[in-house]
């Protein structure tokens, strides 16, 4: 279990309650220490990953090109022809990552502690 995991939730901001919530600990993680490094190493130059869209998908902006970009299943990016408004931010994921001290659990610890924990929250 997490220490001070009541602590470290205050810590975060609403839009990454909400991420913590949606997501939970495990995700964050797999997405900040396991996806996110491949799928920066095959961005094409010039372009940034923004986030998690509403559909599950990485995108990624070229402000250069001014073109969108989704990294697909086959993992590679390709072009994407509308701005997703309701993207999940990767820096609010890293910002989670960095508060719970993610780098130090394994994935399967992290699991249902976010489940865990909101189901004894006092409204």
């Amino acid at each position: 279990m997490i220490q001070d995991i009541q602590v470290k939730y205050e810590q975060l901001s609403s839009k990454q309650k909400e991420m913590f919530a949606g997501y939970g600990l495990r995700q964050i993680k797999h997405f900040v220490d396991i996806s996110l490094p491949k799928i920066e190493a095959a961005l094409p130059q010039g372009a940034r990953v923004q986030g998690i869209n509403a559909d599950g998908k990485v995108i990624a902006y070229n402000p250069g090109t001014k073109e969108y970009l989704i990294w697909i299943s086959d993992l590679q990016w390709q072009r994407y022809t509308k701005a997703d408004l309701a993207v999940d931010m990767k820096e609010d994921a890293m910002a989670i990552w960095q508060v719970f001290g993610l780098k130090n659990y394994e994935l399967i610890d992290l699991s249902h502690v976010h489940r865990d924990f909101l189901e004894n929250q006092t409204v």
